[in-house]
């Protein structure tokens, strides 16, 4: 029921989306097309959340103390790829990826200047390009850090053989997905690689999912 619900309400946001922004100028909102993109992800997010559910056995015993943690953190971390998705439907509506096409650097510099040039502040993180740009970046070297310690913690917890091989499924998708982020933007945003780019975001998101669903179903003690 909530899946229909959800599917109905991205029919109505997705006309909402549409309905003003090509009349007049052939474009749409970011504030529009990253709501739409938003609730799509929420909805696949979802769908696989019940459907890793029902396909993995429940843990008889109670989780321990270490798996339940890693659990907890495993959420965050997909609370942080959707905040990255987020960032990226931003990065798509202000066309801020067809401007500073050099890594790591942008600008000349790892922090570079006019990162606040917008009045009020806020404004900057949804409309300055070279914030939105700047700010996809550090999400995606934060995941770069967190990801792989996460995984090797439960390399170090677990025993469970499928779930140290979602760890290592996890770990790869990331460097995929990072490496795909870094040739869309040195290679001025082809087509094919940029729609791979987010198709890669979808299989990360899949893959951190599946992680939390697998810590929720094993009943193994902490190594």
């Amino acid at each position: 029921f909530v899946m229909l619900v959800l599917g109905g309400l991205q029919g109505l946001l997705g006309w909402y989306m549409v309905k003003c922004g090509l009349v007049n100028d052939p474009k749409v909102s970011q504030y529009r097309l990253t709501a739409h993109l938003i609730l799509a992800v929420l909805i696949y997010a979802y769908i696989l959340y019940v459907a890793f559910g029902l396909m993995l056995p429940q843990a008889t015993e109670k989780l321990g103390a270490s798996l339940n943690r890693l659990r907890k953190q495993g959420i965050a971390l997909v609370v942080l790829i959707l905040v990255m998705i987020i960032s990226g439907g931003f990065v798509a509506g202000t066309h801020a990826g067809f401007v500073y096409n050099t890594f790591p650097l942008m600008k000349g510099s790892f922090i570079p200047d006019g990162l606040f040039a917008h009045q009020p502040l806020w404004r900057n993180f949804f409309e300055n390009e070279l914030t939105v740009q700047f700010d996809h970046r550090m999400i995606a070297y934060s995941l770069c850090v967190l990801v792989p310690l996460y995984c090797w913690r439960i390399l170090q917890t677990s025993n469970d053989k499928t779930v140290r091989l979602a760890a290592a499924m996890f770990t790869a998708m990331l460097v995929i997905q990072i490496s795909l982020g870094i040739s869309t933007l040195v290679l001025y945003v082809p087509v094919p690689v940029a729609v791979s780019h987010q198709g890669g975001a979808l299989l990360l998101l899949t893959a951190a999912v599946w992680m939390v669903c697998k810590l929720g179903s094993t009943a193994e003690n902490s190594a």
